[in-house]
């Protein structure tokens, strides 16, 4: 799930939404802009990643002060609280559902957080009534640290959590320590009883003792000492060096997050990341003494806010990346030509939609001369950044060589050593090129691409089949060109192997001979009408079904 800003209406009150994922996991979501676009497509304001969900699937428009929610005509429909509506006013915890039970869920307004398993289990415990000592301020405390933890300070949550266990166990000093890049402790936090920052070489307690310890054990542990004895082998005499009379660790491990009910902690040796570390130089006192299921529970608390930091900076991350790719995307399309020609002797019509972000595929028609029109449809092998650099090199190199007076197969041999030159890792792009001039004289290349379906005034279609190896796979090879004449009324359907290879929900193809029927029933039709007859015909087809190849479409229709 993505969201993006795109130019709207400001909206002062902005209305919140909690997104529900199939997981059953929530995340909050500010309705800034009206209106606010719902739907699968990666530039809607709210992406649902989700087959099911159309494509454009709703909208929630802000109107006279009052939120509705406006399905755009998707395939499974809009509900709101279980009924199906076209056009709703919503209100406070009001559900909004996509047509598949197990899909996302909407709930107009913030969900209220779920009580953590640590204050569960002190509510739970004898005595743990509002003014009982140790157990309120340890429920208060983490209070706090989880308000802390919304507002993603993650050092001061960790600070709150061995604040909480100091007073706790009583203990005099604690530390946080962490597994660092290499695998050795490095401490993160440190604190005295009275809730005061300790220089790190406070903790003069060797980090490897701690570590063997750790080793040896994954569970809670503690070390109590009445008397200065012990051997020298013993690892504990370190600790009776230093006069401390308790120790306690609370082992820190990695968690797996669950559904709203499963938090799981695994135990391994190798699943432990760090430790809670506290100890006393008070004589008799036994630090973990009737606190044992709270430290271990503390442990799980403090393992789930470093999982949730880790998990937040992925987001943080993935939420750049998709940033930068939507900046791309916004960049690939204005590549793609702004107008085509839409009357004169030649009139064309096109489109290209990525199933990413960014796409392989692109298309160009440029006027080479007031008699002379260039065409070009290219696929690029692969899909993602890697292919989009590529179209980008070869759209670049196509329309350079427009400007040349060179033939057809010489400036597409030229742009295929230039490809094979500065393609290191095997990529290659299917082309189906060609210049009509206003005669109606026809000459196309074929590269390695899809048959150029010519359909014929008359009522054949001719397919204009590959002709070479595709570009960017051999240096030095040859690209004869052909020749053909066109008839006033002929149109040229160029498309990427996306068109014929669109899929269903069963799986299904569109196929090539299916197009190369509607493009024989429609021929007729002039090339802006016929394109869209076509998307329509393959969109009906799939039926919302997400695809995995770009879909790139050209119609060009000779008038004469």
């Amino acid at each position: 799930m993505n969201r993006v800003d795109p130019p709207g209406r400001p909206n002062p009150e902005a209305l919140t939404l909690t997104v529900i994922s199939p997981a059953g996991e929530p995340e909050e979501v500010r309705v800034t802009r009206s209106p606010f676009r719902i739907g699968r497509q990666p530039d809607r304001d709210l992406t649902l990643k989700d087959s099911r969900i159309s494509r454009e699937h709703a909208v929630i428009l802000l109107e006279d002060g009052a939120y509705y929610i406006e399905d755009s005509g998707s395939r499974h429909g809009t509900y709101l609280n279980g009924r199906k509506v076209e056009r709703a006013r919503l209100h406070p915890h009001d559900r909004i559902g996509f047509g598949a039970e197990d899909s996302y869920e909407i709930r107009v307004g913030a969900e209220k957080p779920k009580t953590g398993p640590l204050l569960e289990r002190v509510a739970q415990l004898p005595g743990s009534s509002e003014g009982t000592g140790n157990l309120h301020r340890l429920s208060a405390v983490l209070d706090v640290a989880r308000a802390l933890e919304s507002a993603g300070s993650v050092d001061e949550v960790l600070a709150a959590a061995v604040d909480s266990a100091l007073a706790l166990t009583g203990a005099e000093r604690g530390f946080l320590l962490l597994k660092g890049p290499t695998g050795e402790l490095e401490i993160r936090i440190a604190r005295n009883s009275d809730g005061k920052p300790l220089p790190p070489d406070d903790l003069r307690v060797p980090r490897k003792v701690i570590a063997d310890a750790l080793r040896k054990r994954s569970d809670l542990f503690a070390m109590s000492f009445d008397s200065a004895s012990g051997s020298a082998s013993d690892p504990g005499q370190t600790v009776l060096a230093l006069e401390l009379r308790s120790v306690v660790c609370v082992p820190l491990v990695k968690i797996r997050l669950g559904g709203a009910s499963e938090t799981r902690m695994l135990s391994t040796a190798m699943d432990t990341i760090g430790a809670l570390y506290m100890d006393s130089r008070k004589i008799g006192s036994s630090l973990a003494e009737g606190n044992k299921d709270l430290l271990e529970t503390l442990g799980i608390e403090i393992s789930t806010v470093l999982e949730n930091a880790r998990l937040l900076d992925e987001e943080r991350k993935k939420h750049h990346l998709e940033q930068e790719l939507q900046i791309a995307r916004e960049i690939q399309q204005g590549l793609l030509p702004a107008r085509l020609p839409e009357q004169g002797w030649l009139v064309a019509a096109g489109s290209s939609e990525s199933c990413f972000q960014v796409g392989g595929d692109y298309f160009d028609v440029v006027e080479i001369s007031p008699t002379r029109w260039g065409a070009v449809l290219a696929d690029v092998s692969g899909k993602g950044v890697s292919a989009a650099l590529l179209n980008s090199l070869l759209q670049g190199a196509f329309f350079a060589a427009t400007a040349s007076q060179s033939s057809l197969a010489e400036s597409v041999g030229r742009i295929n050593n230039y490809v094979c030159e500065r393609s290191r890792h095997a990529r290659f792009a299917t082309v189906f090129c060609c210049v009509i001039e206003r005669d109606g004289k026809l000459e196309w290349l074929n590269a390695g691409h899809c048959d150029g379906l010519l359909a014929r005034a008359g009522g054949e279609v001719e397919k204009l089949t590959p002709s070479s190896f595709p570009i960017g796979l051999f240096p030095d090879a040859e690209f004869p060109a052909q020749a053909a004449q066109l008839s006033p009324g002929d149109r040229l359907v160029v498309y990427s192997d996306g068109v014929s290879e669109a899929a269903n929900f069963a799986g299904e193809r569109f196929g090539d001979d299916r197009l190369a029927d509607v493009v024989a029933a429609n021929r007729g039709l002039p090339p802006p009408e016929l394109h869209r007859k076509l998307i329509e015909e393959i969109g009906a087809f799939t039926q919302g079904a997400e695809q995995n190849d770009d879909l790139t479409l050209l119609v060009l229709g000779y008038e004469g």
